[in-house]
C-alpha cells in the first residue's frame, strides 16, 4: 500500500474555523488501520455518485489528475475541508433544539495506491489533546480505539473517465449531511428497499429453522426482532443479532440449533443483498408484525406490536387437572373488569 498524499484538517465548527495540522510520524500505519477498518467492517453501506461533477469527487478526480502539484491538491483538500465545515455547521443549526451535538473531530484525506489500484479515503475520527509524559508537552493525535472513528468513506477508482464511482462508507450515527449534503452521493439501494428484504429473510429464516423446533423461543426472538426494527434510528444487522439471538438465553433451543441459527443470519445480508446498515422504514412492514394466535374456538389472542418483555406479558401453564391456559397481564382496566369474576360469599 502506497500513499501517495495525505492530510489532516481539524474542523472546528463551533468556532467556524479550519486547523491544518502536520502529518505525524507513522502516520501511514493509522490510514492502514483505517482502510482495514473499512474492509473488515461489516457495518458499511454502498452508496454511488450522482455525477462526476459534484464538490467531493470531482475535487478527488483533480487530485488524481494533478498529484504531483503540490499546489492543486492543497487547494483541492481545502476545498473539501470547508465544504465539510459548512456542512456540519447547518446540520448543528438542524439539531440544536434537539440537544444533540454533532460529533467534533478531524478530516483525514489520503490518496492510496494499493496493488495498483486507486482508492481515496475520507475519515471524521477524534482528534484529541494528550499529556506527553516524556517531555511534558501538551499534543495532539488519534486514538487507535475503533469507537474513536465516526465516519469514513472509501472511494475505489478504477478508471478515473468513468462517469459513476462506488463508494463505501461506516457512520457510527444517522449522518445524513455526511453522505447526502457533504458527499453528495446516492444509496445503492433504498431505506424501503433494505427493510424489506432484511424483515424478510430473517422472519423467513425463523420460521424454518426455529418455529416447529422451538416455538417458545421463536414467538421472544420474533418479537425481540421487531422490537429492534421498530425502536432504532439506524438499522445494525450485527448489534441486531447480538441483542436478540447471541445474547438470549434459550428456553428449548439446544446450543447446537442456536449456533446454526446464528450461522445461517450472519450470510442473509450477502445473499439477500440488504445493507448491513441502513434506516428502517416502518411504514413497509408495519403490517408484518401483526400475529394471530388461536387461543380456544372462537377465541384468538392478536399481537399488532412488538412488545417489551413480551414472555413475562403472556405466560402459559398447565393446571393439576390436565388444562391449560394462558396467564395475561393487563393494562386496560375496563377488559380487566370485563372478565373479572368475584367470588360469592
Amino acid at each position: 500500500m502506497k500513499i501517495i498524499t495525505q492530510a489532516i484538517r481539524v474542523i472546528d465548527y463551533e468556532n467556524d474555523r479550519i486547523l491544518s495540522r502536520n502529518i505525524m510520524p507513522k502516520f501511514g500505519e493509522y490510514i492502514e488501520q483505517l482502510i482495514f477498518y473499512i474492509n473488515g467492517n461489516s457495518s458499511v453501506r454502498e452508496y454511488k455518485t450522482q455525477s462526476t461533477g459534484t464538490e467531493v469527487i470531482g475535487g478527488i478526480l483533480e487530485i488524481i489528475e494533478h498529484q504531483t502539484d503540490d499546489e492543486i491538491v492543497l487547494q483541492k483538500i481545502d476545498m473539501m475541508a470547508e465544504r465539510l465545515l459548512k456542512k456540519e455547521r447547518e446540520a448543528q443549526e438542524q439539531v440544536a433544539n434537539m440537544d444533540i451535538k454533532v460529533q467534533k473531530g478531524s478530516l483525514i484525506l489520503a490518496l492510496i495506491e494499493d496493488e495498483g489500484d486507486l482508492l481515496f479515503l475520507l475519515a471524521k475520527v477524534e482528534h484529541t489533546d494528550f499529556f506527553d509524559d516524556t517531555d511534558y508537552s501538551i499534543k495532539s493525535g488519534f486514538s487507535k480505539d475503533t469507537k474513536k472513528i465516526w465516519k469514513t468513506c472509501l472511494f475505489e477508482i478504477d478508471d478515473v473517465k468513468s462517469k459513476q464511482f462506488c463508494a463505501r462508507i461506516y457512520s457510527n450515527t444517522v449522518a445524513k449531511y455526511w453522505w447526502h449534503d457533504f458527499l453528495e452521493l446516492e444509496e445503492l439501494q433504498s431505506d424501503e428497499s433494505n427493510t424489506k428484504r432484511a424483515f424478510k429473510a430473517v422472519e423467513n429464516t425463523l420460521n424454518r429453522n426455529l418455529k416447529k423446533v422451538a416455538p417458545y423461543d421463536h414467538m421472544v426472538i420474533r418479537n425481540a426482532i421487531y422490537l429492534y426494527f421498530s425502536s432504532v434510528e439506524q438499522f445494525d444487522f450485527s448489534e441486531m443479532l447480538d441483542k436478540t439471538v447471541r445474547n438470549y438465553n434459550s428456553n428449548d433451543m439446544t446450543a447446537e440449533k442456536k449456533e446454526e441459527l446464528l450461522h445461517k443470519l450472519q450470510k442473509l445480508p450477502e445473499e439477500q443483498h440488504f445493507d448491513y446498515q441502513f434506516r428502517p422504514d416502518l411504514s413497509v412492514i408495519k403490517p408484518k408484525m401483526r400475529k394471530t394466535y388461536d387461543v380456544y374456538s372462537g377465541i384468538q389472542i392478536k399481537v399488532t406490536n412488538a412488545i417489551e418483555d413480551l414472555g413475562d406479558i403472556i405466560e402459559a401453564y398447565q393446571a393439576k387437572d390436565g388444562k391449560k391456559y394462558l396467564k395475561i397481564r393487563v393494562d386496560n382496566e375496563v377488559t380487566f373488569r370485563t372478565f373479572e369474576r368475584r367470588e360469592k360469599n
